[in-house]
């Protein structure tokens, strides 16, 4: 029995020197060393969906404090150790409302990776985290109107939309100590001098019971259409100026706008003439021939039982803005079919020996080109008897071209008769003359 428990025994001891054996071999060749890694990013982890970090004053918060760590490990190990081999966090999982003292763990990012964080290796070991419920309530819109219309002008029932819808109420969302101070969403609208309807997207501001904001919470929706009509009292009515153009610009140009200045008028009067008056018209101006722009000062025709209001114009600038077509146009115009070079012993005849073509170009080309006859030439040097098809092809200055496809003529050639000769007639003989007697006078 003795025996056996010293056999035992030896063996233990055996194990034992071969491990510190091994432990003192591998140590000495692979040394264990620390590493220290300073101003690591701190990840929060677990956050219940109900909940939010809040900092001491009750905003929501995202900044957390940088870590430094301390990392013992082997040599080799160390050598290849990176920051982004490792990572710190705060797991904040089953935590409820309230502070919270939540301690940093360090964690490999690898699998292959082994090391341990000795006594005071983290810095700060723990963090102080504030956590809050979220809340959402309903709000009232709250729209402020700033400034006045002008004088003879006064403001209608406004309009709050959204998505072309209206809208009078809001949610607002955050953590649950913030969002029990707002009670309202504001918005300001400023119409001060406006003449016409008030129409613009506006942000919404929550705001609590001293109309103060209220900042870490959200507004749904953050913005908002507000529409604010501005009308003309009875009495006086702001009208848009339609200016009266006769004539039409020289031939390529066009007319390509029209500004008035000042586009509006107010008129004043009983509300009957007013009612009947949809715009203003001007006295004619006349464009014709017209190849620049036309500026001119011209009266307003001011119908009657009305008059233009304190201040106002009674005639107005017209700016007619004229430049050139640049688009092509077409003219259909006869052509005159002759031919060339026939030999001196042929004759030809064309049918039809007038065409009629529709040309294209720019309005002064193609009135350049009515003003004298076209002519197509055919040059018929090398064509013996016979019918022939020709195509007619006129020449044309730059820029003008022929639409659709060019007309042919049929031109016949045969040779000039022979003449038939005429037999010269035989001449007649001579027949000597009868001496006449001379009577006897002896």
């Amino acid at each position: 029995m003795n025996g056996v428990r010293s056999t035992v025994l030896r063996v233990l001891l055996a194990v034992g020197l071969s491990f510190a054996l091994w432990s003192f071999v591998s140590f000495s060749e692979n040394p264990e060393e620390t590493a220290r890694f300073e101003d690591l990013n701190l990840q929060i982890v677990g956050l219940a969906d109900n909940l939010i970090i809040v900092d001491a004053t009750g905003l929501p918060t995202t900044t957390f404090p940088t870590v430094d760590v301390t990392l013992r490990t082997d040599r080799r190990q160390r050598s290849e150790l990176r920051p982004v081999d490792i990572r710190v966090v705060a797991d904040l999982t089953d935590l409820g409302p309230g502070d919270h003292l939540v301690p940093i763990n360090v964690q490999p990012t690898r699998s292959n990776l082994s090391f341990s964080v000795p006594s005071g290796g983290v810095e700060p070991a723990a963090i102080s985290v504030r956590l809050e419920p979220i809340e959402t309530i309903t709000v009232p819109i709250n729209l402020e109107i700033f400034g006045s219309p002008p004088f003879s002008f006064e403001r209608g029932t406004p309009e709050v939309r959204y998505n072309g819808e209206p809208i009078s109420s809001v949610t607002v969302s955050g953590p649950q100590s913030r969002v029990a101070r707002v009670v309202a969403a504001r918005t300001v609208a400023n119409i001060a001098q406006l003449r016409a309807t008030y129409i613009a997207p506006l942000s919404l501001t929550p705001i609590d019971a001293n109309n103060q904001p209220v900042e870490g919470v959200q507004v749904r929706p953050a913005s908002i259409t507000v529409i604010i009509p501005i009308n003309p009292v009875v009495g006086l009515r702001l009208v848009p100026v339609s200016p009266v153009v006769i004539g039409t610009p020289a031939p390529g140009f066009a007319v390509t706008g029209i500004e008035v200045e000042p586009p509006l008028i107010t008129l004043t009067g009983s509300s009957g003439p007013l009612d009947a008056i949809s715009l203003l018209q001007t006295e004619a101006i006349d464009i014709n021939e017209a190849r620049e722009t036309v500026v001119r000062i011209v009266p307003l025709i001011i119908p009657s039982g009305t008059s233009p209001a304190q201040g106002e114009p009674d005639a107005v600038q017209v700016t007619i803005n004229i430049a050139p077509i640049s688009l092509p146009f077409q003219v259909r115009l006869p052509v005159e079919v002759v031919f060339v070079g026939l030999s001196r012993d042929l004759q030809a005849s064309l049918r039809p020996n007038v065409v009629e073509m529709t040309f294209t170009g720019t309005s002064d080309q193609l009135n350049a080109l009515a003003s004298t006859p076209l002519v197509a030439q055919l040059d018929l040097s090398n064509f013996g008897p016979g019918t022939y098809q020709f195509t007619v092809r006129p020449t044309l200055p730059n820029g003008v071209s022929i639409v659709g496809d060019p007309p042919e003529v049929t031109v016949t050639i045969v040779p000039i008769p022979t003449p038939t000769p005429t037999p010269e007639p035989e001449p007649s003989p001579e027949v000597e003359p009868t001496p006449t007697p001379t009577p006897d006078t002896g």
